[in-house]
């Protein structure tokens, strides 16, 4: 196996993604080098790492892997800047369509940012009441899960005490195994929201998450506070617009709107990472 690799650094409204083209499939896939190089600091330093791997059915595969080395089967705004990285690379054109572990996403380079098309929403639950903090949530799936809070003036609360609630809800019984996206969000109008998110596999707060906005904006959208398309600000400050068909289970024909970025490209050695290093 190949051993040094050359990467990318991108974020999408502020999730950092380290990114890889690997069309010959030779990155050997460990959850403590992966961990290793996400982690701030002593590693490049990410949210997330994604490979751009060969498809034999889309133009491409794309494999996300969370910061602590887990692999999801989605990640909205990953998805955007793996979309922008294989057309940066000539692996797809201005449209394409590529594999996730979700299933398959349409993406389109736009002159101001990248909209991806999602399967959709489902499992959309509301007024779940929550054993251990008392809280009462809506849930639902883009992907991954996603449980939302809607409270007042969410960029007034202190990082502790959104952290406390998170972490609280996080591992709520309720959404155990697996455990639970933390959104809390507030209503700034019919076609407007403002929210933070903490993800599961990062273990904190990220400055934006585009599967979290998906789900938001349908909530909302089900509770009559919202109605599509939906601009949700995120905590970075970067806007995604999301756009929907409501359903019974919860929404189809879903879209993400945003920006992305190239933050720097490098090169490294995965003997560097290995766990005999630490």
């Amino acid at each position: 196996m190949r051993n040094e690799f050359d990467f990318t650094k991108m974020h999408g409204a502020g999730n950092d993604f380290i990114m890889i083209d690997d069309s010959d499939a030779e990155f050997e896939i460990s959850g403590s080098v992966i961990a290793s190089l996400c982690a701030f600091h002593t590693g490049i330093g990410a949210d997330g790492l994604i490979l751009l791997r060969p498809s034999g059915k889309a133009d491409f595969t794309m494999r996300y892997f969370n910061r602590d080395g887990s692999e999801a089967g989605m990640c909205g705004n990953g998805a955007r800047c793996a979309a922008m990285f294989a057309f940066s690379r000539g692996v797809a054109g201005e449209e394409m369509v590529f594999e996730t572990g979700s299933g398959l996403v349409h993406g389109r380079i736009l002159e101001d940012g990248v909209k991806i098309g999602i399967s959709g929403v489902s499992g959309l639950r509301t007024g779940i009441a929550l054993s251990d903090s008392g809280l009462e949530v809506a849930c639902a799936k883009c992907g991954v899960p996603h449980a939302v809070l809607i409270t007042e003036n969410v960029r007034d609360i202190s990082r502790d005490d959104f952290l406390r609630t998170a972490v609280s809800v996080r591992n709520d019984p309720c959404f155990l195994p697996e455990g639970v996206n933390f959104n809390m969000v507030s209503i700034e109008g019919r076609d407007r929201i403002a929210y933070r998110t903490y993800e599961r596999g990062v273990e904190d707060e990220t400055l934006a998450c585009g599967t979290g906005a998906v789900s938001i904006a349908v909530i909302t959208a089900r509770m009559g506070y919202t109605a599509s398309p939906v601009i949700c600000e995120t905590s970075g400050g970067d806007r995604l617009v999301v756009e929907f068909t409501p359903t019974d289970d919860g929404a189809e024909r879903c879209s993400l709107k945003g920006p992305t970025a190239v933050v720097f490209q490098g090169k490294f050695s995965l003997s560097d990472f290995s766990p005999a290093k630490y």
